[in-house]
């Protein structure tokens, strides 16, 4: 099964939109945040887990029924929001990228 790599741009601007400053762990509201994202919230998890992985963002991930402790970018995962902000730029980035996004 193919990354849905459109999901993980969009948690990953949400997380962006979300972070506290200070940085501090938080549960996220992952219905909410699925539901405003228009997609499953298994999906959600998956890509959140996935951007975990790849040391985008600062999370211990699933806790206890569900819930999904966030914490912060981090600084690579800040970076690359910064890059995917704009609709365009990030056409570019999936057309220049598209073999290894699709992993």
């Amino acid at each position: 099964m193919a990354r849905d790599v459109d999901l993980m741009r969009l948690a990953l601007l949400e997380l962006k939109r979300l972070q506290r400053s200070p940085p501090e762990g938080f549960l996220l509201p992952l219905d909410d945040i699925a539901h405003r994202l228009e997609r499953p919230r298994s999906e959600l998890v998956e890509a959140l887990e996935l951007l975990r992985e790849l040391d985008f963002i600062e999370a211990p991930g699933a806790y206890f029924n569900g819930a999904w402790i966030f914490r912060k970018l981090t600084k690579r995962g800040d970076e690359l929001a910064e890059l995917i902000l704009d609709e365009r730029d990030w056409g570019r980035v999936k057309e220049a990228y598209a073999d290894l996004l699709e992993r």
